[in-house]
């Protein structure tokens, strides 16, 4: 884990804490792919994506869209993945 990582994240999540919604975001990123943390953390990080896209961040809608059971498994996973073209806004609710 790398030093500036685990610094973002401090700063990410003191953001966050205060809400702001880029901060939120980017904390929601980290914790999905396991930058400046111990491993991945799924549920916090659609945690983190659902309160950004309350507050109006289009991208946590779209990451916190693809955070399934089998998303949460795989290596290889990026912040911002393209959804399927079926992809609903209802799936959030």
């Amino acid at each position: 884990m790398r030093k500036e990582h685990e610094q973002a994240v401090e700063w990410y999540t003191m953001g966050a804490e205060a809400g702001l919604p880029d901060a939120m975001f980017n904390l929601g990123c980290s914790l999905d792919e396991g930058q400046g943390v111990p491993a991945p953390d799924y549920l916090a990080a659609a945690d983190w994506y659902r309160r950004a896209a309350e507050a109006g961040v289009g991208e946590a809608a779209n990451n916190l869209s693809n955070i399934t059971p089998s998303a949460a498994v795989g290596p290889g996973r990026q912040c911002l993945p393209r959804h399927p073209p079926h992809f609903s806004p209802s799936v959030l609710e």
